[in-house]
């Protein structure tokens, strides 16, 4: 159904939610009752089940029946009554038992639980026969969007290449600048400018931010202005600024203040366990921007 619909989620999260929306109602069912009604739960969730067969099933009938979704593997003619067949038994049956299960009640004098159930019944009857008659109703109706993977492929416009006045590369001091540099130069043209940054995440930058003056925040600062310089010999316009502390606001900080239209930074390739280690900055920051960025793997 995720391609059907048109839904996108990660997979681990469809897991949880799934998962979740099975075990919390009866987690909760458990602590309010107690263990020993934990067979009567299970009695009722499968009642609850065979009662929900016939709008699963006779919703997968109508999909697989219909040529225009199904193409050359729609159901044969001898399937689909067989499936219609199978799908009437199991509704007829779920009614009877339903019936037989209510009618203890409308012998009695109590008017909210009659009234609760004819309510019920009108709601979920209605629905029923509403997936039942919908798609022979509608048949010739055009199908919905949701049912292809992809929107129709139309006509591609002339195609006007992007120009990006300021460039800002997050830099780390390690062998690795040379490379963003060079896929920073790369996105830009002669009028671009490039802003180079980096963030001290000393100890002392982090309890003293721009205020501090350890040895480690002064030859970052030392070392992006000889980027700097080097830069602006070979011709580029180029500044530098020094963010503090927290690593992923800093940037967003720079990279605002500065009105840059582009963000070029690094990416190790860190998963699992060393992101929780080392910090995930990569999908933090380009959250955080509406402008493009561009990662490169390092």
């Amino acid at each position: 159904m995720e391609g059907y619909l048109s839904l996108r989620l990660n997979p681990i999260l469809r897991r949880l939610i799934t998962r979740l929306v099975a075990i919390v109602p009866a987690i909760i069912v458990i602590a309010v009752y107690g263990e020993d009604e934990v067979d009567a739960l299970l009695v009722m969730s499968q009642v609850v089940l065979s009662l929900q067969l016939g709008y699963a099933i006779i919703p997968l009938i109508h999909f697989v029946s219909d040529k225009k979704s199904m193409g050359n593997f729609v159901i044969k003619p001898h399937v689909k009554i067989a499936a219609w067949l199978i799908a009437s038994v199991l509704v007829f049956l779920n009614l009877k038992m339903l019936f037989n299960e209510v009618t203890p009640i409308f012998a009695s004098d109590a008017l909210l639980p009659k009234v609760s159930i004819i309510a019920a019944g009108l709601f979920f009857g209605g629905i029923l026969i509403y997936i039942i008659l919908q798609p022979l109703v509608k048949k010739e109706k055009k199908q919905p969007q949701a049912v292809f993977m992809h929107h129709p492929v139309k006509s591609i416009p002339e195609i006007i290449p992007p120009s990006f006045k300021k460039i800002a590369i997050a830099l780390d001091f390690s062998s690795d600048d040379y490379k963003l540099l060079s896929y920073a130069v790369g996105q830009g043209r002669n009028d671009s400018a490039y802003i180079l940054l980096h963030i001290v995440e000393s100890a002392g930058a982090k309890l003293l931010g721009k205020d501090t003056d350890d040895f480690e925040s002064r030859k970052d600062q030392e070392q992006l202005n000889n980027y700097v310089l080097q830069l602006k010999n070979q011709g580029y316009e180029v500044e530098g600024h020094i963010g503090f502390r927290n690593r992923v606001k800093e940037i967003v900080r720079i990279v605002q203040e500065n009105n840059a239209d582009m963000l070029v930074i690094g990416a190790h390739g860190h998963t699992g366990i060393k992101d929780f280690i080392y910090g995930e900055t990569v999908n933090a920051v380009r959250h955080e921007l509406k402008i493009p960025v561009l990662v490169v793997t390092l």
